[in-house]
């Protein structure tokens, strides 16, 4: 089971995480979807923290794909509108899954501290595990990331083709499980007015008034896909629009 512990301060917001542990599957490539979705999401969070934040954090990977991080700095809005994608994405993996993934909220105090320094001080960083190989002839994931003129973003879509490739699921849990958690951090825990569009295979969304913490958001989630498309050109493709039809 992967066990996801969310460290808070006493006013809610997100201080540290650790995640550890291994959701079992008949996958022999060392991953299966709940892994994939777990590692998704709390890398990505890591990253949005420290790449696009520039927030100082302790962060150590696990010898088992798991990850250990901590805010060196005070938690503000951004850092938390990055956090709660991730864990509104942890809750609905654990929601589909109760038997794959466990969130445990903890409140920081000394002895969750030093519980906190001992998980991450045992862990080793290790070369990441091979990714499953894909055979496709096209590009099955477009992600579209909709920019205003000022450059920050106001939106994105995802489409997602058929394809009957089984090493295929592991790319399609973790692209969907980040968008969509995105989407429901912005609509839902930031509570900002939006336009939506969604069907089984598409998830289109413009946000009318962007600020500086959907950008976090959008950020972290653009962060995360990039990385996949990095590893699976073949797979992903990532494209910017700017209004007036520019693309990047």
């Amino acid at each position: 089971m992967i066990i996801a512990e969310i460290y808070t301060q006493n006013d809610g917001k997100i201080v540290a995480f650790v995640l550890r542990g291994h959701s079992s599957g008949k996958e022999g490539h060392g991953y299966n979807i709940r892994c994939a979705e777990a590692s998704m999401l709390s890398q990505s969070a890591y990253l949005g923290i420290r790449k696009y934040l520039n927030r100082d954090v302790a962060a150590e990977n696990h010898e088992h794909g798991g990850l250990g991080v901590e805010l060196k700095e005070k938690p503000d809005e951004l850092t938390e509108a990055v956090f709660q994608t991730m864990l509104i994405g942890l809750k609905a993996v654990e929601e589909v899954a109760p038997d794959a993934v466990k969130i445990k909220m903890i409140a920081m105090n000394k002895a969750a501290e030093d519980n906190l320094q001992s998980k991450i001080n045992r862990m080793n960083p290790s070369p990441a595990r091979a990714l499953p190989k894909v055979n496709v002839e096209e590009v099955k994931i477009r992600v579209n990331i909709y920019r205003n003129d000022g450059g920050k973003i106001i939106g994105f879509s995802v489409e997602e083709s058929d394809t009957e490739v089984e090493e295929f699921k592991i790319y399609r849990a973790a692209i969907w499980v980040l968008v969509k958690a995105a989407f429901s951090c912005v609509k839902d825990y930031l509570k900002r007015d939006l336009e939506f569009k969604a069907d089984s295979a598409r998830l289109e969304m413009k946000l009318k008034n962007p600020d500086e913490v959907t950008e976090a958001v959008f950020q972290t989630m653009l962060i995360g896909v990039t990385e996949v498309e990095k590893l699976t050109p073949q797979i992903v493709k990532v494209e910017e629009k700017f209004l007036g039809g520019e693309n990047k």
